[in-house]
């Protein structure tokens, strides 16, 4: 009976070292997020990226639990500075956006970065000129 649990704990072991060497083998050192008038944009700097393949970019709106997939960027190597822009979210008029990365090694294991949020504010001149064309159709 003590063999399967002695089994188990060196399978969950060997999972989190796995883990852990992921994380310890890409170093995040920022992941941020600010509001622009059409989009959101994020940006991220790597220190050491040892077998990182890409980062996958997650979006929840108004919830930190529910994320889809809404693209991807390619790992170009060490102290690398990224960028993506979420132009959906101007579509939405959701005030509140949860952003994470999902950084996938070659092996396809991954790691989730911490969550950011970020507040969206529709501009004001955007939401003036889509009312004027409203009025005329």
């Amino acid at each position: 009976m003590k063999k399967p649990l002695k089994i188990t704990s060196i399978a969950c072991l060997l999972v989190l070292l796995a883990a852990g060497i992921l994380y310890a083998a890409t170093e995040l050192q920022y992941f941020t997020g600010k509001n622009e008038s059409d989009s959101i944009l994020l940006e991220w700097k790597t220190g050491t990226e040892d077998n990182l393949n890409r980062f996958e970019i997650e979006r929840s709106a108004s919830e930190p639990n529910n994320y889809v997939n809404i693209g991807s960027v390619t790992a170009i190597g060490s102290n690398s500075y990224y960028y993506f822009r979420d132009n959906a979210s101007a579509m939405n008029s959701v005030p509140v956006y949860y952003y994470r990365l999902k950084l996938v090694d070659n092996n396809g294991n991954y790691v989730y970065s911490q969550t950011i949020t970020v507040t969206h504010v529709i501009s004001s001149v955007r939401d003036t000129w889509g009312s004027i064309k409203a009025i005329f159709r």
